[in-house]
């Protein structure tokens, strides 16, 4: 089964799949409701794997080292480098993230005061990866576009967890810094249309839905 929390009020998405008193976390938040699920599964080792190195979908890898002592985070290289610069995983440019919202959001975030943030990852890899776990197979694939170290995540051959490469309701996002619409177009988009359309996404932002039903399908 898969856990989904919501980080907000961006509504990043964490995903969570718990087996065999083992976790596997693709784009960590701060949740209560997930530590208790955890501890409630007598969890002891999680594998954490980041869709790139954005704010919102690393925000809870402290958090989870701090309370869990055997995590291992995964990503792609540059998302890596990411992760350890507040400037470029944009908690340093937070509240810019929410100009033009509305204005309780943005007190909202400003009163979230947040400090620059940075994180370490174990494990790095250019291209893609494949890893088993727990019998399932999980393949990492890079999807530049939003980012240039995003990534999606094949598991088992069924579901797709796309990060923010795609977003559901809105148009995948390549102007932030490190973003480029023409690999979107030439390098992420031709792998997606790959992939069968029935297949089940769960994207870095909003509900899961079709792959067919992305507007790029």
């Amino acid at each position: 089964m898969i856990e989904s929390y919501s980080f907000y009020p961006i509504d990043s998405r964490m995903y969570v799949i718990i087996e065999n008193s083992k976790a596997l976390i693709i784009d960590p938040c701060i949740s209560d409701e997930a530590k208790e699920s955890l501890q409630e599964n007598h969890v002891k080792e999680i594998n954490v794997i980041l869709t790139h190195g954005h704010y919102d979908h690393i925000s809870g890898v402290n958090w989870l080292r701090e309370h869990f002592s055997d995590v291992n985070v995964i990503c792609q290289e540059e998302a890596a480098r990411a992760c350890g610069k507040p400037n470029k995983n944009l908690s340093s440019f937070y509240e810019i993230l929410f100009m033009g919202k509305d204005e309780a959001t943005q007190e909202y975030v400003h009163n979230m005061k947040l400090p620059p943030y940075s994180c370490e990852v174990d494990q790095t890899f250019v291209g893609g990866f494949e890893m088993n776990w727990e019998g399932h197979h999980v393949c990492l694939k890079e999807t530049p576009g939003h980012s240039k170290g995003s990534i999606c995540i094949l598991f088992d051959e069924e579901i797709l967890f796309s990060g923010d490469t795609l977003v559901t309701g809105h148009d995948t996002i390549t102007r932030l810094p490190g973003g480029s619409k023409k690999d979107f177009m030439e390098k992420t988009i031709p792998f997606l249309k790959s992939l069968d359309g029935e297949r089940m996404v769960y994207p870095g932002h909003g509900e899961p839905q079709r792959l067919r039903e992305f507007k790029y399908f």
